[in-house]
């Protein structure tokens, strides 16, 4: 994706009522764009959290009159999830309790605060249990998917559970038994990312995890499902790609002989 296109789609995208609109603006897939809105909506979150926490009493004021969760959250481009939590706190509802409305929201005998749960749940792209499901299934998914590449091309790796089991500390999601050459690349490592890849979002898993990898193992991909900006600054031992990589280039490799992974 162009970085003018994402910084446009980026700046339009406030809540999952703009995604169908975007979508047919921009011609990009909805769940690219739902991935995008899941990384912003958490941004906002860490930027405003404490921020929004001190105007509790404020916002409590705000439901009192009638706004619901989601118009309070739409006003401040925040989670309806965190709002709804913040709210039902400050009017004395338990920790344990908010969490039972969240999964449990027909169970609520209060029908405002029942039908406002719903509409939250319905919208929060972050924070809904139902989104945090949607999340762990895209992550299987593409560890699947990555999985399903290497084993047609009968290349052997070790999973992340195998490596752990050995003591190893930070892992990838699939470390090569024999490392690789693509195009001219060493590849020891692939690790699938279920989610959009921009400057930001690089920065932090580099930070995370992707140095050490490269620390440990040597260079390898990062497959970013969702896409990634164009013209994204990497170290130049990470190689990210997307789903294209896979149907265009990923035809021939040769294996790298005498190298090793630090794994034995």
């Amino acid at each position: 994706m162009k970085k003018q296109v994402f910084m446009e789609i980026y700046k339009a995208l406030n809540t999952r009522d703009d995604v169908p609109e975007v979508s047919r603006k921009y011609g990009v897939e909805e769940d690219v764009l739902l991935s995008i809105l899941s990384q912003k909506t958490v941004r906002n979150v860490k930027k405003d959290y404490y921020p929004i926490m001190n105007r509790i009493r404020e916002l409590s004021r705000l439901w009192d009159k009638g706004l619901s969760f989601y118009d309070i959250s739409s006003k401040l481009s925040f989670s309806p999830i965190l709002i709804a939590t913040m709210i039902l706190k400050e009017k004395g509802h338990s920790k344990k309790d908010v969490k039972n409305f969240l999964h449990n929201p027909e169970s609520i005998q209060d029908e405002r605060i029942k039908n406002e749960i719903l509409k939250a749940i319905e919208v929060d792209i972050a924070y809904s249990p139902e989104s945090s499901k949607i999340q762990r299934e895209n992550g299987q998914k593409g560890e699947e998917m990555l999985k399903k590449y290497l084993d047609e091309k009968e290349i052997q790796f070790l999973r992340e559970e195998d490596l752990r089991k050995m003591g190893s500390g930070k892992t990838p999601d699939f470390l090569l038994k024999k490392p690789i050459k693509i195009r001219g690349r060493k590849v020891f490592w692939f690790e699938s990312k279920a989610s959009f890849c921009d400057y930001i979002e690089f920065r932090q898993d580099y930070n995370k995890q992707l140095k050490h990898y490269v620390s440990l193992f040597g260079p390898g991909i990062v497959v970013y499902w969702k896409g990634f900006i164009d013209d994204i600054i990497t170290d130049k031992r990470v190689l990210v790609v997307d789903t294209t990589f896979f149907e265009k280039n990923f035809t021939s490799f040769e294996y790298i002989e005498k190298a090793h992974t630090g794994i034995s």
